[in-house]
């Protein structure tokens, strides 16, 4: 076996002790069997030199087929990362997928009730709002969802994908992310939470970060820990964008809101914030407080929301674009 395969067979045993609860629901036997069936028959081959990304989205037909809903999307506040351009509000996928950081009851019902279908129905919907890039993992609902929507629309989402689960399968991961559209590859929270250092660095993340690079995706890592993100930071490693918690509350901002800020606030990478609403915990009726202070920090280039439906993500696009008008006439 060579060093970098036993590498990952060691990471594989030690991801045993720290895969995160939210993971637990999906992750029996029968389960993963089912996961690994759907992913021989759901992942296809993106079109060979398909057309760069340049505003937000790419429109195209994979399959000859002509979209059966039309959408018109709106122009919305963007920012370019790593040459990108991404809408300041990306669509995240938590609440879609089943993990809710809430229960596994609900993990479940969603699970349940969020086919493929739906969560292309709550995508085609985003579009309408102007949003056009989605940050999520690599998960078999999540890219069936992606292309049931450009089968749908002609339109391709832009795609910030994650890893997830065993780091043993990084390499398939990059793969599946490549083929499904990414433009993006990051290393999941977990990850760089808990991966051992050696020799002052993050075990094997120069290695994975290498893969995504050959891939020709744009590395970059969730961290929910100030000292990981700190240690990234210093480490000079090759990655493009973070991703990490910020909110109100410091809910995942770990040891708390204040050090992550400290390190963030410092960064000379940009930073995607994730969980921004604290998954649900913000205050009633008070979004438009919580997503301006989550903006207010320094750093935060784009926020990805998690929605659970089209009438939520409506709402807070229509939140973010009144945050983002005030912005422009300060700087006026």
């Amino acid at each position: 076996m060579s060093a970098g395969g036993q590498d990952d067979k060691e990471i594989s045993s030690r991801w045993e002790l720290v895969l995160p609860q939210v993971l637990l629901g999906w992750q029996s036997e029968g389960r993963l069997k089912a996961m690994k069936e759907a992913k021989r028959r759901q992942f296809i081959k993106s079109v060979a030199g398909a057309m760069a990304l340049s505003v937000a989205a790419t429109v195209k037909d994979a399959k000859g087929e002509q979209p059966t809903k039309k959408v018109s999307i709106p122009p919305f506040p963007s920012v370019s990362v790593a040459g990108v351009t991404l809408p300041r509000i990306i669509i995240g996928t938590n609440s879609l997928l089943g993990f809710s950081h809430t229960s596994l009851g609900r993990d479940r019902w969603i699970r349940n009730f969020y086919t493929p279908e739906r969560i292309a129905e709550v995508f085609v919907k985003c579009l309408e709002f102007g949003l056009t890039a989605v940050f999520g993992p690599c998960y078999p609902p999540l890219l069936q969802a992606l292309e049931i929507t450009e089968k749908w629309t002609g339109v391709r989402l832009t795609f910030i994908g994650t890893t997830l689960g065993d780091p043993a399968n990084t390499r398939e991961q990059i793969k599946q992310l490549k083929d499904a559209g990414a433009k993006f590859c990051l290393l999941h929270g977990g990850w760089a939470d808990s991966f051992p250092i050696e020799n002052g660095r993050i075990k094997d993340f120069d290695r994975y970060f290498a893969l995504i690079r050959e891939a020709g995706l744009i590395p970059g890592t969730s961290c929910h820990r100030a000292d990981r993100l700190q240690m990234l930071i210093s480490g000079n490693y090759d990655c493009e964008v973070f991703a990490v918690p910020i909110n109100k509350i410091g809910f995942y901002m770990n040891p708390s809101r204040e050090a992550m800020l400290e390190v963030v606030t410092k960064s000379p990478k940009p930073i995607i914030a994730i969980k921004p609403l604290a998954s649900g915990r913000f205050d009633e009726n008070r979004i438009e407080d919580w997503l301006r202070w989550t903006f207010s920090v320094k750093g935060v280039v784009a926020a990805a929301i998690g929605f659970m439906s089209a009438e939520e993500a409506e709402e807070d696009a229509a939140i973010a674009r009144r945050i983002f008008a005030t912005h422009a006439q300060r700087r006026e």
